[in-house]
């Protein structure tokens, strides 16, 4: 089926070129004593129309899958040659690094990035922001997420071998703690613009892996997958423009936008292709 592989296609190129805008609205879109943001910014408004269309596509796209009525492939999803896990498992090592960082950071090391001191980079706050207690708990649960998917990796790779499926939840709770952590350091920040983007793909990441932890437990549903995991890799590569002050946000967008992706490719395999005669 085509719209199989034409949705993540379209995320991931949708995703570069809100990436390029995102990068045009930080340098043109925000006044530069003040940092709010410049009513009527070009850039800001085909940034906002550019996602609307991304995601009112990948839905339309999402929906061309088959209905979850029981048909949704079942986890493991089968990795036929061990090429097809690259994206996961460059996914995993990102999420490890950015658990690394976290707990380097969090227990008293100086920021690993050097970056501005506006309220954007709040998104990525460290000890300053979350406070060391609350880092060092993502850093822990980032791991422990890592350590998940890479052992969901080698079920796909060698389909006999064992697998609890409540391993496939520490994702999700993870990325919860740290949507909350985050939402309260940038709640504080009254331009909306800062911080919008990286909280929209935080909460697209918790419903992705969600909705990925679903078919270890014969519950999943393809189209919703498909379609949380394309927005979340649209937003995720739009926030990586903000060049957050601590590593380990942009580690987090990236490496849960490539183990989305690349489980969603697997599971796009196992769909029959209804064109063939």
């Amino acid at each position: 089926m085509l719209s199989c592989w034409l949705l993540p296609a379209l995320a991931a190129m949708g995703g570069a070129a809100a990436f390029l805008l995102r990068l045009i609205q930080d340098r043109t879109g925000f006044e530069t004593g003040t940092g709010l943001p410049i009513p009527g910014a070009p850039a800001a408004i085909a940034l906002v129309v550019l996602l609307a269309v991304l995601c009112a596509a990948i839905g339309v796209l999402s929906l061309r899958l088959p209905k979850g009525d029981g048909s949704d492939p079942a986890f493991p999803f089968p990795a036929v040659m061990r090429w097809q896990l690259a994206l996961p498992l460059t996914g995993c090592l990102l999420m490890a690094l950015a658990g690394a960082a976290d707990l380097i950071e969090g227990l008293g090391s100086p920021p690993l990035l050097s970056a501005r001191s506006d309220a954007a980079d709040l998104l990525g706050a460290g000890s300053i922001g979350l406070g060391g207690g609350i880092q060092v708990l993502c850093g822990i649960l980032s791991l422990l997420t890592a350590l998940g998917w890479l052992s969901a990796c080698a079920v796909c790779a060698r389909g006999d071998r064992p697998f609890r499926a409540e391993i496939l939840l520490i994702a999700p709770a993870a990325l919860v703690v740290r949507l909350v952590a985050i939402y309260r350091v940038c709640s504080v920040d009254p331009v909306l613009a800062d911080y919008a983007a990286g909280l929209v793909a935080l909460t697209l990441l918790v419903l992705g892996s969600w909705s990925l932890s679903a078919f270890a437990f014969r519950a999943g549903d393809l189209r919703r997958y498909a379609f949380y995991t394309g927005c979340a890799v649209v937003f995720c590569l739009c926030s990586l423009a903000d060049a957050p002050r601590y590593l380990s946000s942009s580690l987090i967008f990236a490496g849960c936008s490539l183990v989305l992706l690349g489980f969603l490719l697997l599971a796009l395999q196992t769909v029959p292709d209804r064109s063939a005669p």
